[in-house]
């Protein structure tokens, strides 16, 4: 399920962060200052995201890469991008967002595609330009749907929930 995207911080990371985790963007910005010493976010990489999310109780569980980012990662830190993806299988595959969502793929994901974040969740979408900050369903007949569905995914994650034992012996968590 999607949440409503909130919050002060407008760049689609911690929007991203926001429609998954459901708290505000300026505290999944806040997280992602604090975890990796920038002093702002202005764009984020997968490895930022997906320890920011870690720290609210989802881990990655699936990645969908194309062929051509593959030896191209998006982490600004490699270790952290060991840490959180060593385990994560994933599928290398070249794609456009359109034909990945018309399928209707199962769990929550984050989608990198052309360089901005998308997040996609029981068959809606919410973003912080494209479509809407609100959830909205995916349907190709919709003109704003149609309108992004040939931009091409770079990277798609799924994240799933950890249960609350298996947040507390997380590592981000710790750091707290």
């Amino acid at each position: 399920m999607l949440h409503r995207i909130t919050g002060r911080a407008t760049k689609c990371g911690p929007s991203a962060i926001s429609a998954i985790a459901g708290v505000p963007t300026h505290e999944a910005a806040a997280v992602i200052r604090r975890l990796f010493d920038r002093p702002s976010v202005n764009g984020v990489y997968t490895d930022e995201l997906a320890a920011a999310l870690e720290a609210f109780g989802f881990v990655p569980d699936f990645a969908l890469r194309h062929p051509k980012y593959r030896e191209r990662r998006h982490a600004r830190r490699e270790e952290v991008w060991e840490r959180i993806f060593a385990d994560v299988p994933f599928e290398v595959r070249a794609v456009s967002l359109g034909t990945f969502l018309d399928p209707a793929p199962a769990g929550t994901w984050a989608i990198s595609a052309s360089n901005h974040f998308v997040v996609y969740s029981d068959g809606f979408v919410a973003d912080s330009a494209w479509l809407s900050r609100k959830q909205r369903p995916w349907r190709r007949a919709d003109p704003d749907c149609n309108r992004v569905a040939l931009r091409r995914i770079r990277e798609a994650v799924r994240f799933v929930r950890l249960s609350r034992h298996e947040r507390r012996r997380s590592p981000v968590s710790e750091e707290r």
